[in-house]
């Protein structure tokens, strides 16, 4: 396989599709929230209200993992990808477990508000 330098595709690692939010910090000392949506063993793709550009370093915390330092390999808009310093173990990756919430029993409709059953118009008479 040839690298991208060389024109050729870079492999991707298997991502894992999840959304998640977690603090993110650059370089500079800039903090700020993202929303991470996806996420393999070497990068993650994610959503930002901070301002950042490719190339720039900038850290993550991932719950069970820790902080997790790497570079900005692309952006758009508010959308940027990330790739890790050092691969990542998934394994370790702690995702919050919830209660279950029930869901409501079903809804139903007051019986003036149930659509007729009759569809004739009321004051015309049919012909016969």
């Amino acid at each position: 396989m040839r690298s991208a330098s060389q024109g050729g595709k870079r492999k991707r690692a298997k991502r894992t599709a999840l959304l998640t939010k977690t603090a993110l910090r650059d370089e500079a000392g800039g903090a700020g929230d993202a929303r991470i949506r996806n996420l393999s063993e070497k990068g993650l793709g994610g959503v930002t209200n901070m301002k950042l550009a490719p190339g720039l370093t900038v850290s993550i915390t991932l719950k069970g993992i820790g902080s997790v330092k790497g570079r900005v390999v692309w952006t758009s808009g508010k959308s940027f990808g990330m790739e890790f310093a050092e691969p990542i173990d998934l394994d370790q990756l702690h995702m919050p477990s919830g209660d279950i919430v029930q869901a409501p029993p079903p809804f139903s409709v007051a019986s003036r508000y149930q659509p007729v059953q009759d569809y004739k118009r009321p004051g015309f008479t049919h012909r016969r």
